[in-house]
């Protein structure tokens, strides 16, 4: 039953053939007809009984017509139409030849036409038993006719001859048809494996940053990602930023951007200049790829923003640098070992006069603030991998003002936490968050001290206080840490600069505090910055945004 119901899902080219086999038999039947009707059945076939052939072929054509609709209705299913058809083919054949006096007749090869056709429809298995059993047939229609008659030898080997035509032909149908159906599963195969990647190039190109084009040759734009359309739409002044201008000229899209392209055909060598796409738009780099050898290719166009490529050209200086710094003050510190203990050893001679012992003093402070430099140099360059945790903010600030204070004198550096929610948890590594603490601790004390002047030695009292407050941006939100203090705060021409290397306002600073603490912060996915006070408030405040904090929450004993 399941042969008979309507298959949806069958090769299309299936049904052409059987289609092509329908038409191919009603052309027969009307040609096997006129032979009939011109009384030239007599001149084809030397034995015929022209009334049983014009009978044969009329109840042929019935049928015939009747499988020429089944294959526009495709139904029933194109195997079982395949058997029909191919039992009517045979059955008529065979019916005609004895009509015409046996296989001598030549109509047997008639046979050899259906049996390739319905081959490429059918298994190379049923095939073959489709060739055998037209075989059988034949020979047993000849034996029958001659049964009645008297024996021709030559007639047998006719009908052997067209039993080994319907064989071969249908082996070599049915291997074809075997071989064409392997490589369309393997072009199927392929084809949706290329759609799949190229589905997969869309959502990626479709998700970059990079605005990316193709422009044809007759400099139409033919691809566009989700970032040129914003491009070229602000462009236009157009507020529908995501709308498609697929097809559009590039010069009533992007003028400046055309005449770019024109200039890069003319000198593909010579480097792009960065362009603006609109007056007081953002710089772009362009950078134009030919699609192909030809010269009407379609062109690749990536748009980047200027700033940013400027930006990355300046980290990867910077971190030649960093690693040239760190190598310069790898190789000063050993001498800068000498002279510092050679002056120790010369401060221990009770001889030294008074002018001298001055100016050993300041060889000793200098020496102390250039190993404090290569110190945070050196740290920079081997910083310890971060080991973010789930830290309970509140006990941890405890046990790290506990630490602070060590090595401090008692009521020396006044550090309140203010309101912080014993259960807020923050991530962070717990050593570097400490590092950072008392980094900008150290900053407040130091250079935070009273307008009259700046502290020349940590251990004297300054008059300045430190608070702590912490909380969420908004419900739901990264937490933060305020650090406040109630000094002289930062003169607003030089809050640019704070996080620059080696910028200091201090006779004794380094200007690698703040730098080293924020380049702390981002390794651990937070983000430390200045925080301006309101008019007529004193101080300085620091804000530390962590990153997102992770359950369970276990209080995190810092490692000294």
């Amino acid at each position: 039953m399941a042969s008979l119901v309507r298959d949806p899902f069958v090769d299309p080219e299936d049904w052409r053939i059987l289609r092509t086999l329908a038409v191919y038999r009603l052309a027969l039947i009307a040609l096997l007809l006129a032979v009939h009707f011109l009384e030239l059945s007599a001149w084809f076939f030397d034995h015929s009984e022209p009334a049983n052939f014009f009978r044969i072929v009329a109840a042929y054509a019935l049928p015939a017509l009747l499988l020429l609709i089944a294959t526009y209705q495709r139904f029933p299913s194109s195997g079982m139409q395949a058997h029909l058809a191919f039992f009517v083919d045979a059955l008529a054949i065979l019916l005609l030849m004895y009509a015409a006096h046996g296989a001598s007749s030549g109509l047997g090869v008639l046979l050899i036409t259906p049996a390739v056709g319905y081959s490429l429809v059918l298994p190379l298995r049923l095939g073959l038993l489709h060739a055998a059993l037209a075989t059988f047939a034949v020979f047993g229609a000849e034996f029958l006719r001659q049964s009645l008659n008297r024996i021709e030898g030559a007639d047998l080997t006719n009908a052997g001859l067209i039993g080994l035509m319907l064989f071969v032909t249908s082996l070599g149908a049915g291997a074809v048809a075997a071989r064409a159906r392997k490589s369309e599963a393997l072009a199927a195969r392929f084809g949706s494996d290329l759609a799949s990647l190229s589905r997969i190039n869309e959502r990626i190109v479709e998700s970059m940053d990079t605005a990316v084009l193709v422009i044809d040759e007759e400099r139409r734009l033919r691809l566009q990602n989700a970032a040129s359309r914003r491009l070229l739409a602000r462009t236009d002044g157009d507020s529908d930023a995501g709308q498609s201008i697929d097809g559009q000229s590039l010069i009533s899209a992007a003028p400046i951007l055309a005449q770019a392209l024109y200039r890069w055909q003319e000198a593909p060598n010579l480097d792009p200049e960065p362009i603006a796409l609109s007056p007081g738009g953002a710089d772009l780099l362009p950078r134009f790829t030919r699609l192909g050898q030809n010269a009407w290719a379609p062109v690749l166009v990536l748009l980047e923003d200027a700033a940013r490529v400027r930006e990355q050209a300046q980290q990867l200086k910077l971190a030649a640098l960093g690693r040239l710094s760190a190598g310069i003050a790898h190789e000063i510190r050993n001498p800068l070992s000498a002279i510092r203990h050679a002056g120790q050893l010369l401060a221990e001679s009770p001889a030294l006069p008074e002018q001298d012992r001055r100016l050993l003093d300041m060889i000793q402070r200098h020496t102390v603030r250039i190993d404090k430099i290569v110190e945070d140099v050196l740290r920079l360059s081997r910083r310890d991998a971060a080991v973010p945790q789930n830290l309970l903010l509140r006990s941890f600030l405890e046990r790290c003002i506990a630490t602070w204070a060590e090595g401090c004198p008692a009521g020396a550096r006044a550090i309140r936490i203010d309101a912080i929610p014993d259960q807020l948890s923050v991530r962070f590594d717990p050593d570097q968050l400490q590092q950072v603490l008392h980094n900008l601790w150290q900053n407040s004390f130091e250079h935070g001290a009273a307008e009259t002047g700046e502290v020349d030695s940590p251990d004297e009292p300054a008059p300045i206080n430190v608070r702590l407050s912490a909380g969420r941006l908004s419900p739901g939100q990264r937490p933060y840490l305020d650090i406040i203090d109630d000094g002289r705060g930062i003169p607003v021409e030089v809050r640019e600069q704070l996080f620059e290397p080696f910028f200091t306002t201090a006779r004794r600073g380094t200007g690698l505090g703040l730098y080293l603490s924020r380049e702390i912060c981002e390794y651990n996915q937070a983000r430390l910055s200045h925080v301006p006070r309101s008019s007529g408030t004193r101080g300085t405040q620091f804000r530390l945004v962590f990153a997102a904090s992770e359950a369970p929450l276990t209080p995190v004993p810092t490692r000294s």
